[in-house]
């Protein structure tokens, strides 16, 4: 146990915290923490949270409060307030009550110093615990807890601290195993992990918590399935012992501002543990500045994305939607540049470069003008008739292709990301992420997949010989062998239910609104071998 001496501003005296670290790891985790999804709550939002949840109230019955993620430790300051405000002693006895738990000991000095300077009251130090939640054990547990842990997926993370998770996100359900760490399930987000952690270690027998987080825990598809199966580990005392939580209710701001900067969608929403999840959930979401309730269900089984609705007989919309496809039609994904647009992508179709491995590249203007005209080019060193990447030896056949490529060889060497990972390890350095024969059909039902709030699929074919492509998560598309066999999966995909089913499932407006796998989640698709 390494004890931390932290100086209180001011008075000169010190005091010090405890701390399961050593000195080194202080200093990374504190640098390090400034990129994991830090997003403060304002004081006036942590006492709304605590109004709307009846926590101050529960603090004065006798409730043992916990904030597992306290950050500069806004909520404990805001019961202070409220108990200022209401006239209500702050004494000993009520503050051993109160618990932070924070990774970075500079925010839990600048709480205590908060404290002193304004309520004159020296917090007591056994409640001011220095550790990371996730991967240190922690003693006790408590009535309730409050918070907002951070944003941010698992791909974003330092590199260092990936490693110490990943046994963490696997332990708690939210990945099956550590190469689903590199695929999908890269962008689970680490708020997932830290409630599935919290709920299930520090809360006592039916006990509750209160959160702000991101919606995606609720209406992401793959990646955040494993949090809704609705069960947190409790490893104490060696025994592998499984507990149940439930969601009851969530607050979405869909208009207010909580929490400048982020674009992400977010809640609140009330957790108890040791019980069942039942739905519908009670679902709240602003309008005209008034909480309008509406409900909230999977879409089809306990881990799927939640549909929201106002009414229950809403949720005969897309019952019977089915689609008719082969194996090899399932929806994907554009090219991915994995960050290199500037040098796979072009205004102006260059003349410098071989014709044939030049694309046509889906805007937003096939869908704003209703005709179809090129806006932009995309360079793919693919095989046509394969969808494999061209070798060293076949690029070396197209001199002007080998000079442009070997210009940019640094940029395309230096690009970040797990999947790209393998290819560069094998001097692929030239390499794409999204491509494959589907890529190349000879046409595709093709739509815009990221922040639309509407869901319109078009038929898309070739310029002079060259299919469309997709543009990464902007859009997505089936591929089709023919016009006539594209005509009838576009007519399928106008239903107006799977517009209302897209609505329903949250994501109007957002980067979720129609992407390959909510697609093939909401379409019954019938494979066929031949279509």
């Amino acid at each position: 146990m390494f004890i931390i001496k932290l100086k209180f501003n001011g008075s000169g005296v010190k005091w010090i915290i405890s701390c399961g670290r050593k000195l080194e790891d202080l200093v990374f985790f504190k640098n390090m923490t400034k990129q994991i999804g830090q997003v403060f709550t304002p004081l006036k939002w942590a006492e709304w949270l605590i109004n709307k949840w009846e926590v101050f109230d529960a603090w004065l019955d006798g409730a043992h409060i916990c904030d597992p993620t306290a950050g500069q430790g806004v909520f404990a300051r805001a019961m202070l307030l409220m108990a200022q405000r209401k006239g209500v002693p702050i004494t000993r006895e009520r503050l051993s009550r109160l618990t932070l738990i924070e990774i970075v000991p500079s925010h839990l000095e600048q709480f205590r110093e908060n404290v002193k300077r304004e309520f004159g009251v020296d917090f007591p130090t056994p409640q001011i615990v220095c550790q990371d939640v996730i991967t240190e054990e922690h003693e006790s547990k408590y009535d309730i807890l409050v918070g907002n842990p951070p944003w941010a997926n698992f791909s974003d993370l330092p590199t260092t601290y990936k490693e110490q998770l990943k046994p963490f996100f696997i332990r708690e359900g939210l990945v099956p195993d550590r190469q689903q760490m590199l695929l999908g399930s890269s962008r689970v987000d680490i708020a997932a992990l830290v409630l599935k952690v919290v709920l299930g270690r520090l809360l006592e027998k039916n006990g509750t918590g209160y959160f702000y987080l991101p919606t995606s825990l609720f209406f992401g598809d793959g990646a955040h399935s494993g949090f809704r199966d609705y069960r947190v580990s409790d490893f104490g005392n060696g025994a592998d012992v499984y507990r149940d939580f439930a969601v009851d209710t969530v607050y979405e701001f869909a208009s207010t501002k909580v929490f400048d900067g982020v674009g992400t969608s977010y809640c609140c929403a009330r957790f108890q543990v040791d019980a069942r999840q039942n739905f519908p959930v009670s679902y709240f979401r602003e309008s005209d500045g008034k909480w309008v309730e509406h409900k909230a269900l999977p879409l089809k089984n306990l881990t799927d994305p939640w549909r929201v609705v106002r009414d229950l007989g809403e949720l005969n919309a897309g019952a019977a939607l089915e689609v008719k496809l082969s194996p090899e039609q399932k929806p994907r994904q554009g090219v991915n540049t994995c960050g290199a647009n500037r040098v796979f992508i072009f205004d102006e179709k260059p003349s410098h470069l071989p014709e044939q491995f030049l694309y046509p590249l889906a805007t937003k203007e096939l869908w704003r003008q209703r005709r179809v005209s090129t806006h932009k080019w995309i360079l793919l060193p693919y095989h046509q008739q394969t969808g494999k990447l061209l070798t060293r030896c076949q690029i070396e056949q197209y001199p002007a292709l080998r000079d442009y490529l070997q210009n940019v060889q640094d940029v395309l060497q230096a690009r970040k990301g797990t999947l790209l990972r393998t290819a560069l390890k094998r001097g692929n350095w030239w390499a794409l992420l999204g491509i494959g024969p589907y890529s190349f059909a000879p046409f595709k039902v093709i739509w815009e997949a990221y922040g639309k709030d509407r869901f319109e699929p078009i038929v898309l074919g070739s310029v002079e010989g060259q299919m469309w492509q997709g543009n990464q998560a902007m859009h997505a598309f089936i591929p089709c062998g023919t016009e006539r066999e594209a005509r009838r999966i576009k007519t399928a995909l106008e239903d107006p239910a799977i517009s209302a089913l897209l609505r329903q499932l949250n994501g109007a407006g957002k980067c979720n609104w129609a992407q390959p796998g909510k697609i093939k989640k909401i379409l019954g698709f019938i494979n066929l071998r031949c279509v």
